[in-house]
């Protein structure tokens, strides 16, 4: 392994990029100077932008409809609030360091509040028109049978009317809330206050020297889009289960928070996921076909229970009559039949999904599907390495530390070739996540490795596409051993082969990081050894540094798995 460069020396080729006099970089302006603290994590003004000018238009489309909401007298107004306050709901979590603090949470609690309300009189209205429309068919339906009449007498119908007359009492009582929530919406003004701070980072950014780079989002892209994903693969288990109904209910959920997040990054890619999302889109009708289904089941089952004991009093008038309650039970049969048909198609959409590799597709286009515009310009290594550093130094105090991981990282890389067998790229890469692992330090040490991991995504300085970015990232947030690689949403997006790099790449950090995890240079060096039987790494000194052997011992937990041999520290 070759000797540390003293910190004055330049970048020299396979070797991590040494401190220097590096200016800090203003991450509102991306221009050298004084940071700002508090206000953005690393440079992603060009993730902001997007951000915002994505937002604009569902700001303004949530308070256009809010005038048509108070009057009702088009429920399809109530529908299109609805539909633009989910879809900012969906997306402010998605830029939320674009944002003060304090605001943000404010903006979010208002905009949950309107929706929920929004939602339950959506959900009546839905409701209403289905059993108008279901009340149609059936008289007509009747009345095209052998002897049939189509008289509104019959118990189906009698069923049908009762549901109704209660859904439109419960639907006028809803319109209370609704008014009362947007008008509480209008008083506080936080839509005016969040659509004035996005124009002004819009505003900003137009006035600045040069646009801001956009390479920081394709990343960011593919990690939410990779973690909506998992979410809706995580209830695979549940789709043979005709009877999962909390499961496919969420699995609903999942597919509505995938499809708006597909949307929201669409335009990052040459296809724009049209045939993902079409796909997504089809999933989500029958979902929500099958959960209007367990609905009305859920609804009718409480009243026919409630009524089962109970006695009916000729005097009492708000109560379901008998013909009524045979009505429902009618209904009730319907709805289970239609269930079950829409849980067979539902199955065989799923496997038609499974069968066409779409989520492999999806994963693909993330990966290598980006704009040009979107991709960083191909730049030398001694660029790339001083870019690295240039990030670094967001968390000065971790220097000497982050070089010294590095430093061993990349001797264990050295030593163990023969069993690795990976190129000096990937070389590059592991030196690039050491210098970079413990810049999350910066808000703290709580939670560091997963926050280096989220900077290194998102900051749009650094210049890597999707792939190499999500390895540095993964092997840097993955260090200190709470959590793996393969745990992460985003590695899934990775390709086979990468995602065997990322893996190889985050033992070598781990244990290098251990060999140094009391910051104190207790180690100066680790020259590893490999036989059939054993791989052995000589520590120097070895003398007073047991702690630091035991605790790379214990991040060498993956060693074993990925290469077949034991690992001990001598």
């Amino acid at each position: 392994m070759p000797p540390p460069q003293p910190d004055n020396a330049g970048p020299k080729a396979g070797s991590p990029v040494q401190p220097r006099d590096i200016e800090p970089i203003n991450e509102i302006t991306g221009d050298p100077g004084e940071a700002v603290p508090g206000i953005l994590p690393v440079r992603v003004r060009g993730m902001c932008l997007y951000g915002v000018s994505q937002l604009v238009p569902k700001i303004d489309a949530l308070a256009a409809e809010m005038k048509g909401v108070k009057e009702a007298e088009d429920i399809e107004c109530v529908h299109r609030m609805r539909v633009a306050s989910r879809r900012l709901r969906a997306a402010m979590p998605l830029f939320e360091s674009c944002f003060p603090g304090k605001k943000y949470d404010a903006w979010l609690d208002e905009i949950r509040q309107i929706t929920r309300v929004l939602g339950e009189a959506r959900d009546t209205d839905v409701q209403i028109a289905f059993l108008k429309k279901f009340r149609k068919r059936t008289l007509a339906h009747q009345k095209s049978q052998v002897g049939g009449v189509g008289t509104p007498g019959t118990p189906l119908v009698i069923g049908i009317d009762y549901l109704l007359s209660d859904l439109k009492k419960q639907r006028i009582s809803l319109q209370t809330d609704v008014i009362v929530s947007v008008e509480r919406l209008e008083k506080r003004e936080e839509l005016p206050a969040m659509r004035g701070m996005a124009q002004s980072l819009i505003d900003r950014s137009s006035s600045g020297r040069k646009k801001p780079p956009l390479t920081g989002i394709p990343p960011v892209a593919a990690d939410h889009i990779g973690r909506q994903l998992a979410v809706l693969l995580s209830f695979t288990p549940w789709v043979r289960h005709p009877d999962a109904i909390a499961e496919h209910h969420a699995m609903r959920i999942a597919t509505k928070k995938l499809r708006y997040t597909m949307e929201f990054y669409a335009q990052l890619y040459r296809l724009g996921l049209k045939k993902p999302l079409r796909r997504v889109a089809q999933l989500q009708e029958i979902l929500g076909k099958l959960h209007d289904c367990d609905v009305w089941i859920d609804r009718v089952t409480r009243t026919l229970l409630k009524e089962r004991s109970r006695l009916r009093p000729v005097t009492e008038s708000n109560r379901p009559s008998s013909i009524e309650i045979t009505g429902q039970k009618l209904f009730l049969v319907n709805r289970e039949k239609e269930r079950n048909a829409l849980y067979r198609r539902f199955v065989r959409y799923w496997d038609i999904l499974h069968r066409s590799g779409t989520w492999d597709e999806l994963r693909r286009v993330l990966v290598a599907g980006v704009k040009n515009q979107y991709l960083p310009k191909d730049t030398d290594i001694d660029a790339s390495r001083l870019a690295v550093m240039q990030l670094a130094m967001v968390y000065p105090e971790g220097l000497v530390h982050s070089r010294r991981v590095t430093e061993m990282a990349l001797g264990l890389f050295d030593d163990l070739m023969p069993l690795h067998q990976m190129s000096e790229r990937s070389r590059f890469l592991l030196e690039c996540a050491g210098m970079l692992h413990d810049i999350g330090w910066k808000s703290g040490k709580k939670g560091h490795g997963e926050r280096s991991g989220a900077l290194i995504l998102a900051d749009e300085s650094i210049p890597f596409g999707v792939a190499e970015r999500s390895i540095i990232s993964l092997v840097a947030g993955s260090h200190r051993g709470k959590k793996r690689p393969p745990e992460h949403d985003l590695f899934s997006v990775l390709e086979p082969e990468d995602q065997q790099r990322t893996v190889i790449l985050s033992v070598l950090l781990r244990i290098a990081d251990g060999l140094d995890f009391r910051h104190q240079g207790a180690v100066e060096s680790a020259k590893c050894s490999i036989s059939p039987e054993r791989v052995e790494c000589l520590i120097t000194p070895p003398y007073n540094v047991t702690p630091e052997k035991e605790k790379a011992g214990t991040k060498a937990d993956l060693f074993e798995k990925v290469f077949g041999l034991p690992f001990f520290i001598v």
